[in-house]
């Protein structure tokens, strides 16, 4: 998450978009002064993130996953997985 991200939609995750093999992990690390989550219903929820912290998902099911954050719903991302 970028600095002011709790502001943003589709920019508040850098990079928004992302391609990744299956079997990876993606790390979201929070470069932001307030908590937020990467949340994709029924794929991942790395629960509260801190300022300064990081949570890692591991990917392990092909397609677009389109996730948010749970704090500032406004906030989205999308993971797609080959």
């Amino acid at each position: 998450m970028v600095a002011g991200a709790s502001l943003l939609t589709t920019t508040a995750y850098a990079p928004a978009s992302l391609t990744v093999a299956r079997g990876s992990s993606v790390t979201f690390v929070n470069n932001d002064n307030t908590s937020h989550t990467a949340t994709a219903s029924g794929s991942f929820d790395t629960g509260l993130i801190n300022p300064g912290s990081s949570k890692t998902v591991t990917l392990s099911t092909a397609g677009t996953v389109t996730y948010h954050c749970t704090v500032h719903p406004g906030m989205t991302g999308v993971l797609i997985v080959q």
